[in-house]
C-alpha cells in the first residue's frame, strides 16, 4: 500500500489545481469515521472550500453523505433538496444549490432521505450532474464520509482526494488503493475541535448570551441614529439592493448549464 502525504493543519492545504486553476475538478474530501464522530468533519470540509472559493476559484460542494447529512448544518443553511433530488426525482441544478455566504460558493445538501442510497450514485442523473459542473468550469468538491454506503462509487470518478482525519488515525478503508490520488491529509488535532461557524456557532449558549448583550446595544444605538436620521433625512425613503454572485463564483448562467446537463436538455 502506497504511503499518504503527512498530516498538516486545515490552513495549509492548499486547493489542488491544474492549469486551469482548479477549474473542472473533482475533489473529494473523505472522512475518518473517528472525524465524523467528534464531529468536527464536516466544519473542516466547509473551511477548506470557503478558504478555496475566497482565492476566486468557482465551486460546487455536495454532501455525500447521505445516510447522516452534517454539510447543511456546518454551512448554516437547511438540508431542503439536495443531490438525491436532483439525481432521482429531476429537480434542477439552479433549484437545489443553496448560496452559502452571500454566494462565495454554492453547497447541494444530500436532499430528500432515500432507503437505498446506492441508488443515487448508480443513477444517470448522478454521472450527468456532476459532468456538468465539471463542464461549466466549476470545481466539484465532494464531501463523504468513511464506509458511507456509496462512497467507493463517488471515488471512482475523483481526480483528488483530501484525507479529513486527526494525526495518528489510520487511513479511512475507502482510500485503500487509491493513496496517489491523495493529495493531503488533514483536520482536527486530537482532542481539538475546529471552530463553530455559521449557524452552529449563533446556535451555542456563549454566543446566546453574547447574543442578548449585543442586541441591547444595538438597540440604544438604533434609537440614537433613527432620532438623527430622522432629523437630518426627514422624508427620504428607499435602499439600494445587494449585488448578485461576483465574478469570482458560480454564476447563474452556469447553473443553468448544469441543470441542462442533468435533464439532457440543450
Amino acid at each position: 500500500m502506497a504511503e499518504l502525504p503527512d498530516w498538516q493543519p486545515l490552513d495549509r492545504v492548499a486547493l489542488p489545481v491544474s492549469d486551469d486553476g482548479g477549474a473542472g475538478r473533482i475533489v473529494v474530501m473523505v472522512a475518518s469515521e473517528q472525524a465524523v464522530v467528534d464531529g468536527w468533519a464536516a466544519r473542516a470540509a466547509v473551511d477548506l472550500v470557503r478558504s478555496w472559493s475566497q482565492s476566486g476559484h468557482r465551486i460546487m460542494l455536495i454532501d455525500g453523505g447521505l445516510q447522516q447529512p452534517t454539510l447543511h448544518a456546518a454551512a448554516g443553511v437547511p438540508n431542503g433538496e439536495g443531490l438525491t433530488d436532483a439525481t432521482l426525482y429531476g429537480a434542477s441544478v439552479k433549484r437545489v444549490s443553496q448560496r452559502v455566504d452571500d454566494g462565495s460558493f454554492f453547497l447541494i445538501s444530500a436532499g430528500t432521505v432515500v432507503a437505498d442510497t446506492q441508488s443515487v450514485v448508480r443513477d444517470s442523473r448522478w454521472h450527468r450532474l456532476s459532468a456538468g459542473i465539471v463542464e461549466a468550469g466549476v470545481m466539484l468538491a465532494l464531501f463523504v464520509p468513511d464506509g458511507e454506503s456509496g462512497t467507493a462509487a463517488i471515488l471512482g470518478s475523483a481526480s483528488d482526494i483530501i484525507v479529513l482525519a486527526s494525526p495518528g488515525e489510520p487511513a479511512p478503508a475507502a482510500v485503500r488503493d487509491l493513496e496517489p490520488l491523495v493529495r493531503a491529509v488533514t483536520g482536527s488535532h486530537a482532542g481539538v475541535m475546529v471552530p463553530k461557524t455559521g449557524r452552529e456557532a449563533a446556535l451555542s449558549p456563549e454566543a446566546g448570551r453574547r447574543g442578548v448583550t449585543r442586541m441591547i446595544i444595538f438597540v440604544l444605538l438604533a434609537i440614537v441614529v433613527a432620532a438623527v436620521l430622522g432629523l437630518l433625512f426627514s422624508g427620504v425613503l428607499g435602499a439600494t439592493e445587494a449585488s448578485e454572485i461576483s465574478s469570482s463564483t458560480v454564476t447563474a448562467t452556469q447553473l443553468d448549464a448544469m441543470s441542462r446537463s442533468v435533464s439532457g436538455t440543450g
